[in-house]
């Protein structure tokens, strides 16, 4: 069944990025590594594009071209309690698999004003524009230094948005942790 579910999103995301070749493929004119945006099913054409030009606009804050080839993912949240599911997740607006170097974001967290979106900044206690940051750095923590360790994602999260240079090596004890939801819900980090 996960295979099964797997294998869906898999297809979907192909096929969106598939019909977006042109977007997807671009690449910066100084040639850098441009990490690849892609629409899960669900959005029209526009909403994709729209989606993504927010998606782009932080990612271009940070170093994604030393990720290499990476794929960002946008899912719609009517489907985000489906993939996390599928996948065993707890709840959070983001998430990555390294193997695969994929990362996938709710749909929400890159579009206007929502009921979701509101819930959202309720449980992080931020704007969803700074949680769109977050989720990005935090991910970012876990891609860039092939990090599985929460504590050390956050760290390098915490790095990033100062904008000091990213060490892996990363010590945990002592270190400040990233704002959490409000106490009484069930969050995994973004």
């Amino acid at each position: 069944m996960k295979l099964r579910a797997n294998l869906r999103i898999a297809a979907q995301a192909l096929f969106v990025a598939f019909q977006l070749h042109a977007v997807v493929k671009a690449t910066p004119p100084d040639g850098a590594a441009r990490p690849h945006v892609v629409c899960n099913i669900g959005y029209t054409l526009q909403q994709c594009h729209e989606a993504m030009d927010v998606l782009r606009k932080v990612l271009a804050k940070y170093p994604t071209a030393d990720l290499g080839e990476w794929t960002w993912i946008l899912v719609r949240s009517e489907e985000w309690g489906h993939i996390l599911q599928d996948r065993g997740l707890s709840p959070s607006p983001a998430f990555s698999i390294l193997p695969d170097r994929e990362t996938f974001l709710e749909g929400v967290l890159v579009t206007k004003a929502s009921i979701r979106g509101a819930q959202l900044s309720g449980i992080w206690r931020m704007t969803v524009e700074n949680l769109l940051d977050l989720a990005v750095r935090h991910e970012l923590g876990h891609a860039l230094c092939n990090e599985r360790n929460e504590a050390k994602a956050d760290r390098i999260a915490a790095m990033l948005q100062k904008k000091k240079p990213i060490s892996c090596d990363v010590q945990t004890a002592g270190a400040r942790r990233l704002p959490t939801p409000r106490s009484g819900t069930r969050q995994a980090r973004p």
